[in-house]
This record gives structure tokens, C-alpha cells and sequence, in this order.
């Protein structure tokens, strides 16, 4: 009997069946790979290394403005996933990728006033001292 692998239009099919499984396999893997990784991100297991100057400027709170989403300033400071939105009583659901101007509207504020106020909770974790 003849080896069904050994025929060349099989040893091709073979090899194409062979390829889509890998790649599928390798895409599954880093599909779950990434998941897990945003997962432990923001459950604090892994730190996000952000530069904390951008062309030789430190950040400052004054920079803060009210397109950026609280997932933005909580990175840019490096602030526990969930500090502002106890400091500031966020209640909403799409936390923390919501904007501050978003907020502002919801809580009937101007957006200089949520500004104001994201940036003194940034100024008051900022200046605490690291344990």
C-alpha cells in the first residue's frame, strides 16, 4: 500500500493543513497570553513602565486636560488603577475609559472644575512618600 504522504499533491495538502495549525495554535496562545497579561496590569501584579518625561519635560499635573480618560492619567502618573475614581466618586460603569470631560457632564461640572480637581487627587498621591 502506498504512502498517502509520500504522493505529492497530498505532501502539499499536508504540509497547508500543517501551517493553519500552527497559526492557529500560536494565535490562540498569544490571544490568551495578552488577556492575561492586561489582566494582571490592572490588578496591580505588573507594573507598566511609562516614561515619565516626554522630551526632556517632567509631568506635571497642571498638564492634565479634559479629553484625557482616567486610564490615561492614572498611567501617565502612575496611579493605582482605582485612586481616582474613589478620591473623585466616579460612578460610572466605563471606568477608567472615560473622559474627564465625560465625567465633567455627567457630574454637572465645567471641565476646568473636574480638571481642578483630578489634579490636586494627582498632586495629593504624587506628593505622598513611597513606603
Amino acid at each position: 500500500m502506498p504512502d498517502p504522504i509520500k504522493n505529492p499533491k497530498n505532501k502539499v495538502i499536508f504540509q497547508w493543513v500543517l501551517l493553519v495549525l500552527i497559526t492557529g495554535i500560536l494565535a490562540v496562545s498569544l490571544y490568551f497570553f495578552v488577556g492575561n497579561f492586561e489582566n494582571l496590569r490592572l490588578h496591580g501584579y505588573i507594573r507598566a513602565h511609562i516614561r515619565r518625561q516626554i522630551i526632556g519635560q517632567k509631568i506635571t499635573s497642571e498638564q492634565i486636560r479634559g479629553w484625557m480618560t482616567f486610564r490615561y492619567v492614572n498611567l501617565m502618573f502612575g496611579l493605582p488603577p482605582a485612586y481616582l475614581q474613589n478620591t473623585l466618586g466616579v460612578k460610572d460603569g466605563h471606568y477608567p475609559n472615560v473622559s474627564l470631560d465625560v465625567l465633567a457632564k455627567e457630574q454637572n461640572l465645567s471641565s476646568a472644575q473636574i480638571v481642578a480637581k483630578t489634579s490636586e487627587a494627582v498632586k495629593n498621591f504624587v506628593s505622598k512618600p513611597n513606603p
